[in-house]
């Protein structure tokens, strides 16, 4: 049986993790070890370790990553720094085949450097992507650390490329995010719940830049100003805990526009695909707005670089261009503009197992050298 190490911090890498995890149930010859940290076991953020459960998982391990109530680049390094640390005597516990990891989270970043120093083999999900903020040099690290990756689009397949890994160990499956999505239960009764109407709300979900973290008030005002003008129907979904949030949560509070702490995957993906568009940074509306042929409005640089489908439309931190924005997000909806996802077709989680199932585990592939 293949032992493969799972850990997940908050709704954006659980999302892709789930798909994962339930076809790894379904499979005698697998087994999953899950850790959850992060956003999962706090109270302010949903503490959504309770969805995990409910949606069929057994937790294995909690790691406590954040003990400080402050918001900073350090608290940042240092909660990173705990999850690394506790994270190793999980791995010598479980002693696992292979450790899954993913993305450009610290928590996730933590386990793949772990797993590269104790000789445990790591495939990394969605490696080669371009980012806006810190997630770009965490993501490319963890490229650096891992031994199989698994692209979700071709572009970040040559990326991975020429950042000297070897093209045989790299494999284009897609964003498992998209099986979450297309998967997810149909529950038209959240309208109800938040007293919306079907395509006529937006969604705003803006997330600290920690490279702008001084900046991140001022940005969210403007985003503010420019709804209000724009006299557009709102629902606020907080944003993440990175560097610079509190600051914007303080904004978003006292905005008057209506706004929710936290939500599952089920409830998110629902009001997503019923609402007029999602505002904001949130790389949700890179992989996932697609899908739903609904527009993003992009804000500043935190998706910098990414691959865009035609529904992304960017804007600078500047009222009038959001605004601008706005009305071409309109208009899009109004055309009824259907478009190509390519992050993928909702069967990345079957081909990650599949490969996975193939793989050489053993000692033999740990040492890396670069291609070039």
């Amino acid at each position: 049986m293949i032992k493969i190490f799972i850990i997940t911090e908050r709704r954006a890498d659980y999302s892709r993790f789930k798909p994962i995890m339930n076809l790894i149930k379904e499979d005698d010859s697998l087994d999953y070890i899950l850790a959850v940290t992060g956003a999962h076991i706090i109270k302010d953020m949903g503490y959504t370790k309770d969805e995990i459960l409910n949606d069929g998982f057994d937790i294995n391990y909690e790691i406590e990553m954040f003990k400080e109530n402050i918001d900073s680049a350090g608290a940042m390094v240092r909660s990173f720094a705990r999850v690394a640390e506790q994270v190793t005597y999980c791995l010598e516990n479980s002693k696992p085949d292979i450790i899954l990891s993913g993305f450009d989270i610290g928590a996730n970043l933590a386990v793949t450097i772990a797993g590269a120093h104790m000789n445990i083999p790591v495939a990394h999900i969605q490696g080669g992507e371009v980012t806006g903020t810190i997630d770009e040099s965490i993501r490319h690290a963890m490229t650096k650390f891992s031994h199989y990756h698994f692209a979700s689009n071709q572009d970040a397949v040559e990326r991975l490329v020429k950042l000297g890994e070897m093209r045989e160990r790299i494999f284009n499956v897609g964003c498992p995010s998209i099986d979450a999505i297309i998967n997810t239960e149909d529950d038209p009764k959240i309208l109800k719940k938040f007293n919306l109407k079907e395509n006529e709300y937006f969604i705003l979900l803006q997330h600290p830049v920690t490279s702008e973290m001084e900046n991140s008030k001022e940005q969210i005002q403007i985003t503010l100003s420019a709804i209000q003008k724009a006299n557009i129907s709102t629902l606020i979904i907080m944003p993440n805990n990175d560097a610079g949030y509190s600051k914007i949560i303080q904004e978003l509070k006292n905005s008057k526009i209506q706004y929710v702490e936290s939500l599952g995957i089920k409830d998110y993906i629902n009001l997503l695909k019923r609402s007029s568009g999602l505002i904001g940074n949130s790389s949700s509306g890179i992989h996932e707005t697609s899908t739903f042929n609904i527009p993003t409005i992009n804000i500043g640089t935190r998706q910098n670089g990414r691959l865009r489908p035609e529904n992304v439309i960017d804007a600078d931190h500047d009222e009038d261009e959001i605004i601008l924005a706005i009305n071409k997000a309109i208009e899009f909806n109004n055309q009824e503009i259907k478009v190509d996802n390519p992050y993928g077709d909702g069967n990345s989680a079957e081909r990650i197992i599949s490969i996975i199932k193939k793989i050489d585990l053993s000692n033999d592939i740990i040492q890396k050298t670069i291609t070039y």
